[in-house]
């Protein structure tokens, strides 16, 4: 047989490399072995959602490495959300790596971790890109698709890549090539969602997807990057359902022993036929009020 059949012959796929399936690092969020990509524009919390992601991996200790590249925020950010602290002085499997600590370029640097993507190098390993336009021009076809081949060869030496990049002007679409949504695995657009104090809430939409990864929402509190699940309901909560919310907790907070629908209806300024306000009453029980019957009519009080 030629040499050169000899060496594909080494090289072909085998019987064990299809007996993986898709695990999730984060539940109908984050598939391993995959480059999910996350985009939105300047000032909604892109950032803040990749460190309570990385946070939310370091603390469930199921990975070997982390290695978050930072070309976006500068380290007065950084330091002003005391990232040294709750990052990067806690946890050793963590790489922190920021511009003012390279020799070489953000280009070169993913250049370098490509040489080093032979198979299964990166096995249980995280890389989190922050952001895309860093590295790349992200308008040109030819750069782009080189970034991209990059990343997917090191995708296929095991590891898990997350990408934080900008929409454009309207919100709706990433900005750039279509090799970037041609070469990731899995896009979410991201949208922050009316929150408290101290948090930020996220609600992430998918665009494409190839491991069952669904419509998900988080909240990340800002002073200790702990990462949780939001329901989905709430994080989708339109103006009309902010308000409605609003005055039925400030309702019952001022009447301790309950309100019957009726009595919480007219103390929001609804009539007790409102379809729609009898409706969001509905479906937000349980999840910011309580409602128990007694007799014939239910008793609503906050949880």
């Amino acid at each position: 047989m030629n040499d050169v059949f000899l060496y594909l012959n080494e090289l072909k796929l085998q019987d064990e490399h299809f007996d993986e399936e898709v695990e999730f690092l984060i539940d109908d969020f984050l598939p391993k072995k995959l480059i999910t990509m996350y985009y939105a524009d300047g000032g909604n919390g892109k950032s803040w959602l990749a460190q309570g992601i990385t946070k939310h991996l370091l603390e469930k200790d199921k990975i070997k490495n982390l290695t978050y590249i930072d070309f976006d925020n500068p380290v007065s950010v950084l330091k002003e959300r005391n990232i040294n602290d709750l990052l990067i002085k806690k946890y050793k499997k963590l790489n922190y790596i920021q511009r003012s600590t390279l020799n070489i370029s953000p280009f070169e640097l993913l250049m370098k971790l490509e040489e080093h993507a032979y198979s299964g190098a990166y096995d249980d390993c995280v890389f989190i890109i922050d952001s895309l336009r860093n590295i790349v021009d992200i308008m040109h076809d030819g750069k782009v698709m080189r970034v991209m081949n990059a990343l997917m060869n090191m995708r296929e030496a095991g590891a898990t890549i997350i990408i934080l990049h900008h929409s454009n002007k309207d919100g709706k679409n990433y900005q750039g090539s279509n090799n970037i949504r041609n070469s990731i695995d899995c896009m979410y657009r991201l949208n922050k969602r009316p929150s408290g104090d101290d948090e930020i809430n996220f609600l992430l939409d998918v665009q494409k997807e190839r491991a069952g990864i669904n419509d998900c929402a988080f909240c990340v509190k800002t002073e200790s990057l702990e990462l949780r699940e939001m329901d989905f309901d709430i994080a989708c909560m339109n103006e009309y359902e902010l308000e409605f919310v609003d005055k039925v907790k400030k309702s019952l907070s001022m009447r301790k022993d309950g309100l019957n629908k009726t009595e919480l209806l007219e103390a929001t300024g609804h009539k007790k036929d409102d379809k729609t306000a009898r409706d969001t009453l509905d479906k937000f029980t349980d999840k910011f009020w309580k409602a128990k019957k007694q007799g014939n009519r239910y008793i609503y009080s906050l949880n």
